[in-house]
């Protein structure tokens, strides 16, 4: 009876056994970058290279600004540590954020608070440092072949300014718009840095690479 004991045991040990770990690589698309007022095209990266612990890299291409020509580029590195879950996974993460965007055109500006107007070919640079704090939800990629990722996050972020535009030079758009002053005179300052808070709120959807 022993001699036939030993191998039942030994296969019921086998059938308890968590399957081995194999990392996995998600491919995924931000879905609300190309919805904020300064428009990105958006791609990351996820590796999974412990069952609860992930890096994140997403890189974006700006494309898109309401008030002038514009390009740029954005870098978000993120650690990423899991709770446990079946098929839905809380996590909290860390990530630093990078970002470059350039305004450029030929505009006339008003000088000397609208005392005489000059055509100017401009170009204002922006580079961003930021950090934040983040907890989100996703699906459980260990166990699917695709990826639905919602966040939020919360931090600090500095913007470096620098441009050729003269500090009393700028855009009179015969309006009272919010983002005329925000978005375009104030970034076009030529030295100088701020520090604000950094926020975010995104969608991420993609599917598992292997």
């Amino acid at each position: 009876m022993g001699i036939l004991l030993l191998p039942y045991n030994a296969f019921a040990q086998n059938l308890n056994e968590s399957p081995a770990f194999s990392p996995k690589i998600a491919v995924k698309y931000s879905l609300f970058s190309i919805l904020e007022p300064e428009s990105a095209a958006q791609l990351g990266l996820e590796y999974l290279y412990k069952p609860k612990r992930a890096f994140q890299q997403q890189l974006g291409y700006i494309f898109y600004s309401p008030t002038s020509d514009v390009w740029g580029i954005r870098s978000r590195s993120e650690l990423k540590f899991y709770f446990k879950g079946d098929h839905a996974q809380g996590y909290f993460s860390m990530e630093v954020l990078y970002k470059f965007m350039q305004n450029y055109g030929t505009e006339d500006f008003d000088r000397e608070q609208g005392a005489y107007i000059q055509t100017i070919d401009f170009r204002a640079n922006r580079n961003t440092i930021g950090f934040m704090s983040k907890i989100g939800l996703t699906n459980n990629m260990l166990k699917a072949n695709y990826a639905v990722d919602l966040a939020f996050g919360i931090g600090a972020k500095a913007t470096y300014y620098n441009s050729n535009v003269p500090d009393d030079a700028s855009l009179n758009f015969n309006d009272d718009l919010f983002f005329t002053d925000v978005f375009f005179n104030g970034g076009l300052r030529n030295r100088g840095y701020e520090v604000l808070p950094n926020i975010y709120f995104g969608v991420l959807i993609g599917f598992v690479a292997n």
